[in-house]
């Protein structure tokens, strides 16, 4: 009898491995059409959204496509609906293949859309579908995002989800953009301290645009010719309470990076002005951040006070002037010129945050709650009108490492 039990435990066994290892529900790749960017924008029709829908043909430039596919890479719908997770259901209407989100990169969403007050309303849909992951990115465009998607259309990369993570990826190390993941968006409201960055893009350029420094553009004002896409990424969109409310330079955005220690910045180029030249002139140099920013606070009385140090490390590429950096005197001289420059720079930017903003948009409240004993206590302190009326002082740490090659002043014209 117990013979009998072990023979039938064990043909139960088989019988359920059997099961477990089938391909009954297996998908192929190219069944599936996979959405890699989704663009939301303000419908004409009450209660609904225009959603647009960037696929990528899997097929395009695998092996299984082979070299001379005469298939499209991508392909673009757009139409109304009352929200993007029933979509993809929508759009199989047009779509042959399945449409999925589980390889959703970034989601666009046009300026007039974001600053309406009802677009917080529809994105909380984000969190119900399952397919979409939070570490895929929200960015603003300037024009409908359904122009957007149409008019970006890359010279080089073909393939729209390898575009689309070279220049978020790029971008983000350069400082231009911020990190915007959507964990970061839902983050930030969860706290309901602090504002938001979201990356901010267009495809549209601007006709003759005014020549600025290197980082001081928004997305369509850098006046880029020759064999290149239209789209720019450039600058941030403010977020307060999940609403958009205004926009940051690029310069600006690159600070803000710096100055939170949460994002992935470690190497920017830089343009600082000269302190030998007479002309105005700019050196070029490497800004390092290979530590985190001291913050200090005094929270106790009427005005907060808070002091933020941003340790540096420099490179100095380029020398305009023609300075000898050999001398002790010149280096102490252009270390204090780079020094108060960023200050000054920080500065006025959180200034800014605090009379126009109304809050600061990174997580500096983290900083603040640790003075407190309890989370009452916290509440209590009232950190969004507290913020307003602080007395901020930046300091940065300058530790110049190189000062370049030493060059020779050209002779004289006639001499």
């Amino acid at each position: 009898m117990k013979k009998t039990e072990a023979v039938c435990r064990i043909l139960l066994f088989f019988l359920i491995v059997c099961l477990l290892t089938g391909c009954w529900d297996r998908q192929e790749i190219e069944d599936k059409a996979y959405v890699i960017g989704l663009g939301l924008d303000r419908s004409k029709i009450e209660g609904k959204i225009k959603v647009t829908m960037l696929l990528a043909n899997a097929e395009v430039g695998s092996i299984q496509g082979g070299g001379g596919s005469t298939e499209k890479p991508r392909e673009i719908v757009t139409f109304d609906a009352n929200d993007f997770i029933a979509a993809k259901a929508t759009g199989n209407s047009v779509i042959s293949r399945d449409i999925s989100y589980e390889l959703l990169k970034i989601i666009v969403v046009s300026e007039e859309y974001a600053h309406d007050k009802d677009f917080i309303k529809k994105f909380y849909d984000i969190l119900k579908d399952k397919d979409i992951r939070l570490d895929c990115y929200l960015a603003i465009s300037k024009e409908k995002a359904s122009e957007y998607f149409i008019r970006n259309r890359p010279k080089m990369e073909t393939r729209p989800h390898k575009y689309f993570q070279f220049m978020i990826d790029h971008g983000i190390e350069n400082g231009f953009i911020p990190d915007s993941t959507l964990f970061r968006f839902f983050k930030t409201l969860e706290r309901g301290t602090d504002n938001y960055l979201a990356m901010y893009t267009t495809a549209n350029k601007e006709k003759n645009p005014e020549v600025r420094s290197e980082d001081e553009y928004m997305a369509g004002q850098l006046n880029a010719t020759g064999e290149v896409g239209a789209a720019q990424f450039i600058g941030s969109a403010v977020f307060k309470n999940g609403v958009m409310i205004d926009k940051l330079t690029g310069q600006e955005t690159r600070n803000i990076n710096i100055l939170d220690d949460s994002t992935s910045i470690q190497d920017i180029l830089v343009d600082i002005p000269d302190p030998f030249s007479e002309d105005k002139l700019q050196f070029a140099a490497r800004i390092m951040k290979t530590e985190n920013n001291k913050v200090k606070m005094d929270l106790k009385g009427q005005r907060p006070k808070i002091f933020i140090t941003i340790p540096l490390k420099i490179e100095i590429i380029s020398n305009p002037s023609m300075v000898n950096y050999t001398e002790k005197k010149n280096q102490q001289i252009v270390k204090k010129q780079i020094a108060a420059h960023i200050e000054t720079l920080n500065e006025k930017l959180l200034k800014k945050t605090q009379t126009k903003f109304k809050g600061v948009p990174y997580p500096l409240s983290m900083y603040a709650r640790k003075y407190f004993g309890t989370i009452q206590e916290y509440k209590k302190f009232n950190w969004g009108k507290s913020y307003q009326k602080a007395d901020i002082h930046v300091k940065v740490d300058v530790k110049i490492i190189d000062y370049g090659k030493r060059t020779k002043k050209p002779p004289r014209v006639g001499a």
